[in-house]
C-alpha cells in the first residue's frame, strides 16, 4: 500500500513540473545571419541575495557560502528583462565576429577563451546587425534569474537540489558540454549553474560599505558567476561569486546575453526586417 501511495505521490509531483513548464511562456527567439538563439523574459520582482551559513532559520541558509556572500540583503528588480536561455554559443559568435576563438571548436558548444572586452565588441557588431541593444546582465540580473525570478523553490543551485541533475561541474564530467543536457530552473533556463562561468556587466565588489572601502585593486575586477566543468560543484550554487580582471579568459568561461524588455516591447524588429538588415550587411561586404 505504500509503494502504491509513494507512486501516485511521485506521478503528481512529476505533473505539476510539467504543467509548470508547459505554463511558462514562449522564449523569444532571434536570428543573426542564419543562426537562432532563444531569450527568456525574467519578470521583475524583488529576492533575498547572498547567502550565509550562521543560522539556518535564516533566509538563504548555505553550509558552503562564502564570506563575499554576505551580507543576505534584499534586492528588488524594477523592470523586466530576458535573458539568454543558454549561454552564447560558438556558431553564434561565429556569425557575428566571423571567428572562433574557443580552443575546443564545435558549434554546439558555448563559446569559450573570450574577455570581457571582446565580449563587448561582440555585443556592438550584434546590436548593428540586429538594432538591438543586447548587454552582460548585472550581477543582481544573474543571481535573481539563476534562483528562477518570481517563480523561485528556493533551491541551492539553478534548478534543484541535486547539483548532478542540473550542472556540470569537475566531479561529474572532464569536459565542456553542450547546452540543454542538464534541466532547466524554474523560468527553463540552461546551465546557469555549471559548465561554463558566466561575465557580468557588474564590477566585484563586497555587500557591505565597510569591507568594500578596502577593496582597493580588486575594484579593477568584473563578476563572473554560475560555476563550471573545471571548478568543484560547489561553485555551481547560485550565490557563489567569482572575479576576474576584463582582460583574463579561458577555456571554461563563457557569457549569457541581456536584453531590456521595455526595448523589446516598443522596438522589437521583425523576422522580416532582421534579414533585410543581414541582406544589406552582406551586400556591404561584397
Amino acid at each position: 500500500m505504500k509503494k502504491i501511495s509513494l507512486f501516485f505521490g511521485l506521478l503528481i509531483l512529476l505533473q505539476t513540473a510539467l504543467f509548470a513548464q508547459d505554463t511558462l511562456p514562449a522564449p523569444s527567439s532571434y536570428r543573426v545571419n542564419k543562426v537562432s538563439f532563444n531569450m527568456v523574459l525574467v519578470e521583475q520582482g524583488g529576492f533575498w541575495m547572498g547567502a550565509q551559513h550562521i543560522d539556518t532559520a535564516e533566509f538563504n541558509y548555505d553550509r558552503y557560502s562564502h564570506t563575499d556572500e554576505l551580507p543576505v540583503h534584499y534586492v528588488t528588480i524594477k523592470a523586466n528583462y530576458y535573458i539568454g536561455q543558454t549561454e552564447v554559443t560558438q556558431k553564434l559568435w561565429k556569425a557575428v565576429m566571423g571567428y572562433n576563438p574557443s580552443k575546443k571548436k564545435c558549434d554546439k558548444l558555448p563559446v569559450t577563451d573570450v574577455n570581457y572586452y571582446e565580449v563587448q565588441e561582440f555585443l556592438y557588431r550584434l546590436d548593428s546587425i540586429t538594432g538591438m541593444q543586447f548587454r552582460l546582465p548585472t550581477e543582481e540580473e544573474w543571481e535573481y534569474a539563476a534562483r528562477g525570478g518570481k517563480n523561485s523553490r528556493g533551491y541551492v543551485y539553478s534548478g534543484g537540489k541535486d547539483v548532478d541533475r542540473v550542472a556540470w561541474h569537475n566531479g561529474n564530467t572532464g569536459k565542456l558540454k553542450k547546452p540543454k543536457k542538464r534541466t532547466p530552473n524554474e523560468l527553463g533556463i540552461y546551465d546557469m549553474s555549471g559548465n561554463v562561468w558566466e561575465w557580468c556587466s557588474s564590477r566585484y565588489h563586497y555587500f557591505d560599505k565597510e569591507r568594500n572601502a578596502k577593496l582597493g585593486k580588486e575594484g579593477e575586477m568584473y563578476c563572473i558567476r554560475g560555476g563550471a566543468w573545471q571548478l568543484p560543484k560547489t561553485s555551481c550554487r547560485v550565490s557563489w561569486r567569482g572575479k576576474r580582471l576584463p582582460d583574463l579568459k579561458n577555456s571554461f568561461g563563457g557569457f549569457r546575453l541581456c536584453l531590456d524588455a521595455t526595448y523589446v516591447k516598443e522596438e522589437e524588429a521583425s523576422e522580416d526586417e532582421i534579414l533585410m538588415k543581414e541582406t544589406e550587411n552582406e551586400e556591404g561586404k561584397e
